[in-house]
């Protein structure tokens, strides 16, 4: 991962940091080296997905073996205010934290982050005082944030980004317990005529995304447009100990006086020497209104005592940044800053027409509590022979081919196996029969990682994290395990019973992991807690309770699909209510979500494609019993497989399809990265690459109602 991430942020760098731009800022950096002054970069994101590009992966292009956010500090600016003078400060810090905790999202441990956090900044630093707001209501956090008030709002709980609205939110909890959508404009609205309150911190998922047209649609965009000068949000998930690290170091900084972007900077070292080799010291994403990083001043006799002493800046120094006295603050020429924004606004636009946006490094999920480290690739490719070109090879009782699909590309064969999943940057992990989960490089065949049962109990079904290091496997004896593909050995180990569990999922952002069997789902947390423990249909008997055959997290991730043998399609809430059912002519045994649609596949070799509103869109016979289907998104195509060894490509669009034949009865499929191929897998380990150079154009399949 770490290699992946360094190549991404020299791309930015060789983009972005390059010509007159990369003079100027060359120049800018020894007069501040020179003169003791500080530099930052600041970011004026302009243009389509720019805002989405992680920009703390920036290399140094003064440095390729680091990055430029853990020498420079950085931050999102859009420019949205005059800067204010800093706020007379006299310690104590006053952090007034919300723990919102809904009851009908998924729990979190708030009470112990509570603790840990009060206990590691009251630590850190004399200099700072933690008051956690007994509730979450929103007539509490506004009668608090008024009457108390806070130099700093530190804000944990649920929150996301709405689409449908393209705005970011933040969960509070309603008068009933449940939840309460608000969003980054009206929370900004609530303390923006509070002048103490300099900052708001967002321990909450997605508080830094936005939609695809700018910045001002996220969270804590929303929040800095309102007026408040600074809000530190997180572009991704975020540890526990990686967050507490972060916010001890952060808060320390604030309290002796460092303007925001330092202390942001100084938290991103304590993050990345605390936990070695992991990525998270970028999770922390912090916005500006203004180009004034200093929020509070501190005068020099009531700087903490407690607080560590932090290394003048000095022409040695790598950025010239400032030491422990208030430093003199020089920006960057504003010609620097329209050249640096005209040249990003320019790579962006090509980026996103050429598909570099989509290389950007994926969100560490479902992470344990040691720091993530990046999956081995030292065991080199598979000996039992070598892939061969056009079909052949791979396995000698390969049935020919008719007219139609064909494979281009057959990977040795792995041996007996249940099961294939496809899962991030092109990673597939194979569920074998002699017990262990191998997981190749789809493209490759490279072996990268061989996760043995400790009893060899059969693996039966796999599920990937959104994250590559992990993967989940349920077992013949009931048990599943999280394994760490770098290490071989497992995360969390989730005890069961034979034949209870029958299918597994991630959620989509690798916080939740649900199993479902015998007629109960439960959902686990990162820790391996069991969250929830519900019947999928509370109104069946025991005896009348349905097997299940796919189980899928909804693309928002607040809802589960469960599809079960008594024909249904079942779409619930974390409390188990039905919110929408699908009812199919035999049970469905395979599943695909997106955005936009829902493809399912049956015993009776049907396949269908619904809306989320339950209604069918069309509805064709594929053959045999669908094992599997898989959805893509541009190309629209749907890649079905079934028992009797038939692979169709379907035409979402056009409703046309074209058949292929696999050499063997199929245990998976998927589409790898940018559709350039679909993925089969059969029972005697055979994996296939089905070529897309052209959408179907086969007219014989019909699309009958």
């Amino acid at each position: 991962m770490e290699h992946t991430t360094r190549e991404f942020g020299e791309r930015l760098a060789d983009s972005v940091l390059v010509g007159d731009v990369r003079l100027l800022f060359d120049q800018c950096r020894r007069h501040a080296r020179t003169t003791g002054t500080a530099l930052r970069v600041l970011l004026a994101p302009v243009g389509p997905n720019l805002s989405r590009i992680p920009w703390e992966f920036t290399v140094d292009p003064s440095a390729r073996d680091a990055y430029l956010a853990l020498r420079v500090p950085m931050a999102r600016s859009p420019q949205l205010m005059e800067p204010k003078p800093p706020w007379p400060l006299l310690p104590p810090l006053r952090v007034l934290g919300v723990l919102s905790r809904p009851t009908d999202q998924p729990e979190l441990e708030v009470e112990r982050e509570r603790d840990e956090i009060t206990h590691a900044l009251q630590g850190a630093s004399t200099g700072v005082a933690v008051e956690w707001l007994p509730g979450s209501s929103w007539h509490e956090l506004a009668e608090a944030a008024r009457a108390r008030t806070p130099h700093v709002l530190h804000f944990v709980g649920h929150g996301g980004f709405d689409e449908e609205t393209d705005s970011g939110y933040v969960e509070l909890t309603a008068k009933d317990g449940t939840s309460m959508r608000v969003s980054g404009t009206d929370l900004g609205t609530l303390v923006r005529d509070i002048p103490q309150l300099r900052l708001v911190v967002l321990n909450v998922c997605e508080s830094a995304t936005c939609g695809a047209e700018g910045v001002f649609t996220s969270t804590a965009a929303r929040i800095v447009r309102e007026g408040v000068p600074a809000v530190v949000a997180m572009q991704y998930e975020i540890t526990d100990p990686a967050a507490l690290a972060f916010a001890s170091s952060f808060y320390t900084g604030i309290a002796r006086g460092l303007p925001v972007d330092r202390a942001m900077t100084l938290a991103r070292e304590s993050v990345k020497m605390t936990f070695p080799g992991t990525l998270e010291w970028a999770t922390p994403v912090l916005f500006l209104g203004s180009e004034e990083p200093q929020l509070f001043q501190v005068p020099a006799s009531r700087i903490p005592q407690s607080a560590p002493s932090v290394p003048s800046g000095s022409p040695g120094s790598p950025d010239g940044s400032e030491g422990n006295s208030p430093p003199t603050h020089q920006t960057p020429s504003r010609d620097w800053l329209r050249s640096v924004r005209t040249r990003v606004t320019a790579f962006v636009n090509h980026s996103t027409a050429a598909g570099t946006t989509g290389d950007s490094p994926p969100p560490p999920s479902f992470t344990p509590r040691t720091p993530p480290t990046p999956p081995r690739f030292d065991k080199g490719p598979l000996r039992s022979s070598r892939p061969t070109e056009g079909g052949q090879g791979g396995s000698s009782s390969a049935a020919p081919h008719p007219a139609g699909l064909r494979p281009m590309r057959t990977l040795p064969s792995l041996g007996p196996c249940c099961h294939i999943a496809l899962g991030p940057t092109d990673l597939l992990a194979v569920a074998c029969a002699d017990g262990a989960v191998r997981v190749v490089h789809a493209r490759t065949a490279d072996l990268l990682g061989e996760c043995m049962h400790a009893y060899r109990a059969r693996p039966v079904r796999l599920a990937w994290s959104p994250w590559p290091r992990h993967v989940a496997s349920l077992h013949e004896d009931g048990s599943v395990i999280v394994w760490d593909v770098s290490t071989e050995v497992p995360v969390r180990v989730l005890p069961g019973q034979p034949g209870v569990t029958q299918a597994l999922a991630f959620s989509n952002d690798g916080r939740w992991l649900a199993t479902a069997g015998s007629g109960r789902f439960q959902v686990y947390n990162a820790d391996g807690d069991r969250m929830r423990d519900l019947p999928l249909d509370p109104a069946a008997t025991h005896s009348a309770r349905s097997e299940v055959g796919a189980l899928s997290f909804t693309p928002d991730d607040r809802h589960l699909l469960v599809a079960t043998s008594d024909h249904l399609l079942r779409q619930l809430d974390v409390h188990g209510r039905l919110v929408r059912s699908w009812p199919h002519p035999q049970p469905v045994t395979g599943l695909a979500v997106a955005p936009d649609h829902i493809a399912t596949g049956g015993t009776d070799g049907r396949v269908s494609l619904w809306d989320w509103e339950g209604q069918l869109l069309f509805r064709v016979h594929q053959g045999g019993r669908v094992a599997d289907v898989a959805s893509s998104g541009a190309p629209p195509l749907l890649a079905v497989v079934s028992d009797d060894h038939g692979m169709v490509l379907w035409d979402r669009t056009h409703r046309r399809g074209v058949r292929g034949r696999l050499s063997g009865r199929p245990v998976g499929a998927g589409f790898l990265g940018r559709q350039q191929a679909v993925v089969t897998g059969t029972r005697d380990g055979v994996i296939e690459h089905w070529p897309l150079s052209a959408p179907p154009t086969d007219s014989r399949e019909g699309a009958g109602a």
